[in-house]
């Protein structure tokens, strides 16, 4: 599964030390908008991300993942 992750941040947005509420409530849209968009990857031949065919989008993808987890930890938990 991959995530489609965004390289249009602003440098205010990319600062790890900087957490006002503008910058915070900025890193909260951009989470709003990423988590809409289609699950895509990096084309290498021409550094474009590309929608994944039939890849949904990263809510969704992120729904799936968390459900994998869920089943593996009780997969876990019911052998141990």
């Amino acid at each position: 599964m991959l995530i489609n992750t965004d390289d249009t941040l602003t440098r205010d947005l990319t600062s790890t030390d900087k957490a006002t509420d503008q910058n915070l409530k900025g890193l909260v849209t951009v989470g709003q908008m990423l988590i809409e968009k289609p699950v895509s990857r990096v084309n290498f031949d021409t550094g474009v991300f590309e929608a994944l065919p039939d890849g949904g989008t990263n809510c969704e993808a992120l729904k799936k993942f968390a459900k994998e987890l869920l089943d593996e930890q009780k997969q876990w938990e019911c052998c141990a």
